[in-house]
């Protein structure tokens, strides 16, 4: 059925990589969410009033802000693939992240103008009437959620968004939150307890938590999200592959919204080829990862003697005394300024992002790990964190 219907209406449908495509997908996803919350908004608030159901009218309700998510999605699937202008250069690719932070907040008032409802009506019941036909209705809720939740999912996998996703994740909870007013609605004939205010509230409490979930997912792009892991294993295989790499640090990638991505990296290359000859390979290398990846890279070159003996050795002394301190330590850019009197040694010493330990102790342990092992060489060294 997904194939069928992006067949139809998503013209040269299997480029995904294409953003015309990408916005068609969004579209279409988004306005075949509009349609089904709309027949559920209007099956539920009619039957919730019909049988005095809070249960089934705070499920309504839950459509109804699906329905204010659905149509945020469009828009923002539209303003995204706008092309850049003078003042947003990057494009307007995080309006996609920004939408999904507006349906988390939408879900999340939702969440919480139920609970309260249903709060008070646990207080204050209300006598709720066993309907077959509501059960009906309910169970048709669950199957179109259902089919809503893999059409989003898949179309959000498909096209790599965080929104839709989302979306998906969304109503595939609604699908949870419906089954349990409906396990209310078929407990009311066998117990006066008030079921209906109290699964009314469990409901209310799992979309907030919900909202709150789906805020925190579209927040991180926004902050800095460390990117994938298995993407930067790929680029840097990728990269290595060429004969004019020796080592690759100091890697950044910055998402400004999906298919928009930019990236930096530093390439070691042997100093003692012609320079002519090495930048041809770097800017070849700029060009292939953007085929393949789709990220504009700028690459670094860091000229490294391969051919000085005491260089080499010593970067391997300074690497075991680092690796000794810290396995996950790392060093890179390494030269040497020899003297009549000292030997500078010039390096950068890479840490995991998440490492705590105060630079100075860092440092005066490689000095003194150094000094111990010849007395006249001098570190001269910068201490930084991973962006991966």
């Amino acid at each position: 059925m997904f194939e069928m219907i992006t067949r139809t209406f998503i013209k040269d449908y299997q480029n995904t990589d294409d953003p015309s495509v990408r916005t068609r997908y969004g579209i279409l996803s988004s306005i075949l969410s509009i349609i089904l919350n709309l027949i559920l908004v209007i099956f539920k608030m009619v039957f919730g009033k019909i049988t005095g159901s809070v249960a089934i009218t705070a499920d309504g309700l839950n459509n109804l802000s699906d329905m204010g998510s659905n149509l945020a999605s469009l828009f923002g699937f539209k303003l995204a693939n706008k092309h850049p202008d003078r003042e947003h250069p990057y494009g307007h690719g995080r309006i996609e992240y920004i939408v999904g932070m507006i349906i988390a907040f939408l879900i999340i008032y939702v969440g919480m103008t139920s609970f309260f409802d249903s709060l008070g009506k646990l207080f204050d019941p209300e006598e709720v009437t066993f309907s077959f036909l509501a059960v009906i209705v309910l169970i048709f809720a669950i199957l179109i959620k259902s089919y809503m939740s893999y059409f989003n999912i898949k179309a959000g996998t498909k096209i790599d968004s965080e929104t839709l996703i989302a979306a998906g994740k969304d109503s595939r909870n609604d699908v949870i939150s419906t089954t349990a007013t409906l396990i209310s609605m078929c407990l009311v004939p066998f117990s006066s307890l008030p079921f209906d205010s109290i699964i009314g509230i469990m409901v209310s409490v799992f979309v907030i938590k919900s909202g709150i979930d789906i805020f925190r997912s579209t927040m991180d792009p926004l902050l800095g999200l460390a990117p994938d892991r298995k993407l930067v294993k790929e680029i840097e295989e990728f990269i290595k592959k060429y004969p004019i790499c020796l080592g690759i640090h100091d890697l950044m990638i910055h998402d400004y919204g999906p298919g928009r991505r930019f990236m930096t990296v530093h390439i070691e290359v042997d100093a003692a080829k012609d320079i002519m000859a090495t930048h041809d390979a770097i800017d070849l290398i700029e060009r292939e990862v953007l085929k393949h990846f789709g990220i504009l890279t700028t690459v670094h070159m860091d000229p490294i003697d391969t051919h000085d003996e005491k260089v080499s050795a010593l970067k391997e002394v300074v690497k075991k005394i680092v690796k000794e301190i810290d396995d996950t330590y790392d060093i890179h850019d390494f030269r040497i300024v020899s003297g009549p009197t000292h030997t500078n040694l010039i390096f950068d010493v890479l840490l995991p992002s998440n490492d705590t330990t105060d630079h100075e102790i860092i440092r005066k342990e490689i000095e003194k790990k150094v000094t111990a092992y010849d007395p006249d060489l001098y570190c001269v060294m910068e201490i930084e964190h991973s962006y991966i």
